[in-house]
């Protein structure tokens, strides 16, 4: 199921080899709290502030209404700007997408997308805004951990961050196991490295996503109840 391969060839060619210096070896990605709403640095990060802490705009995101960890970035509707992506109409995909955006401002993929169609179509400015709030989303989930351990778990939001991350490693996912330790839920990823056969294993923080999940069922069951 995983479309790893596809997913890193674009991203090294959209970030380059400069990507390799981001990776930073800590833990804790959510320690403090965000100080502004999620709409708040939505908006931020639209107009290009080159301060807008994306760290704390993910998890603004978990704390919103609006948030989903189990959102995919291949639903119905996002496939027309895809689609017309696919075809080479960057035009036709800039304009499927600005309805989109805002409800999938947290697809890193979708932001790629729009900054290449963007610089096609000759619009430098909402080029270079795209490119800073999927790098900006990237750098994030790649500063949260290194993947190697439960401990230093890279921290994702969204299933949509977790195949992110497989993609940019090339991994090709064969095997998942969800793990309980420590009073956190951690999936581990393993399968072999698409270019290089070698096995890998990826361990994912994904205690926003199940706290989604009890969210979600909890609201169901109490609707159920009544």
């Amino acid at each position: 199921m995983s479309r790893a391969p596809m997913r890193g060839a674009l991203m090294r060619k959209f970030f380059g080899i400069s990507a390799i210096f981001l990776i930073a070896l800590t833990s804790g990605a959510f320690a403090d709290a965000p100080t502004k709403t999620y709409a708040e640095l939505v908006a931020q990060a639209e107009s290009g502030d080159p301060a807008t802490d994306y760290t704390a705009l993910r998890m603004a995101f978990v704390a919103s209404d609006q948030y989903d960890g189990y959102m995919s970035d291949r639903d119905d509707e996002l496939k027309p700007a895809w689609d017309a992506s696919q075809a080479k109409d960057c035009a036709g995909a800039i304009a499927a997408s600005d309805k989109v955006v805002k409800k999938y401002f947290m697809v890193t993929l979708l932001h790629m997308m729009r900054q290449r169609c963007c610089r096609e179509l000759g619009n430098t400015e909402a080029a270079d805004r795209e490119f800073a709030i999927a790098k900006g989303l990237l750098d994030s989930v790649l500063k949260s951990g290194d993947g190697k351990s439960s401990e230093t778990a890279y921290v994702v939001v969204t299933m949509s961050e977790e195949n992110l991350v497989e993609g940019w490693f090339d991994l090709d996912q064969q095997r998942q196991s969800l793990i309980n330790k420590g009073g956190h839920n951690y999936d581990l990823i393993e399968g072999p490295n698409h270019k290089t056969g070698e096995h890998m294993a990826i361990y994912f923080n994904v205690d926003a996503m199940f706290g989604s999940l009890l969210k979600k069922f909890g609201a169901k069951r109490e609707g159920a109840q009544n």
